[in-house]
């Protein structure tokens, strides 16, 4: 039996409702993370009155803009690992 294209579509909708934090993997963002970001900066850049990103946005436009200045290529579910991360560890963004 199909289901009607409404069921479908809303099934969808809720999926891409959860966001990036459905997707992300917390140990994989750290792994990226350390792996990758403490090699220019210290976790410090994320404490400091004066800190670029304050959102959940910011974080990852700065995740996504520093894997590309770096030439990292990562996929966005690699972004979004890191930035949910970034996110729960040091901005405490939930």
């Amino acid at each position: 039996m199909q289901k009607p294209i409404g069921v479908l579509l809303a099934g969808a909708a809720v999926a891409m409702i959860g966001g990036p934090s459905v997707a992300a993997d917390l140990e994989r963002g750290q792994s990226l993370h350390d792996t990758h970001c403490v090699i220019c900066h210290t976790t410090s850049v994320y404490t400091r009155e004066d800190r670029i990103a304050n959102t959940y946005l910011e974080v990852r436009q700065q995740v996504q803009r520093w894997q590309e200045n770096t030439k990292l290529r990562w996929t966005p579910y690699d972004i979004d690992s890191v930035t949910e991360y970034l996110a729960g560890r040091y901005y405490k963004i939930p």
